[in-house]
């Protein structure tokens, strides 16, 4: 399922999940052990994450998707690599953000030919948990599971 990696073959391994627009998701603790480079359309994780009506609500992410509307083309690039289906044209045929769908990500912002689109830091940052298990219990009580 996976191996120990040198720096300098990770880098080259998460540029080409970036590049193949895969959602890089570590392990969200103080610790992580490993991460994944997923798709929505094969990743239950995501595809699962992809049908709350609030993605945003269920992952721990420092930042969220930005656009400049004075350098937005309206091209629609970013539509294709939004996982979450975060992202649409507005009236003015430019790209919106959908702040309770976006993951932060970063997908939208490598491609995007006018460099209008950038990472915004969340007003309120959070703290990862500290182990694996404080992470899958938190997410299970924004759930209601617990």
């Amino acid at each position: 399922m996976g191996r120990e990696v040198g720096v300098d073959e990770a880098i080259a391994l998460l540029v080409r999940a970036q590049e193949d627009g895969l959602v890089t998701q570590p392990a969200t603790t103080q610790n992580p052990a490993g991460m994944c480079n997923c798709c929505g359309d094969y990743c239950g994780v995501l595809r699962s994450l992809r049908s709350y009506p609030r993605p945003a609500e269920m992952v721990y992410s420092n930042h969220f998707a930005m656009v400049d509307p004075d350098l937005c083309t309206g091209c629609e690039t970013c539509l294709t690599r939004c996982q979450m289906d975060a992202i649409s044209i507005n009236e003015e045929e430019l790209a919106e953000i959908n702040l309770d769908r976006c993951i932060g990500c970063g997908l939208c912002i490598t491609t995007c030919p006018t460099e209008a689109m950038r990472l915004q830091p969340k007003e309120n940052a959070y703290t990862p948990p500290v182990s694996t298990t404080e992470q899958m219990v938190t997410m299970a009580q924004k759930r209601g599971l617990m």
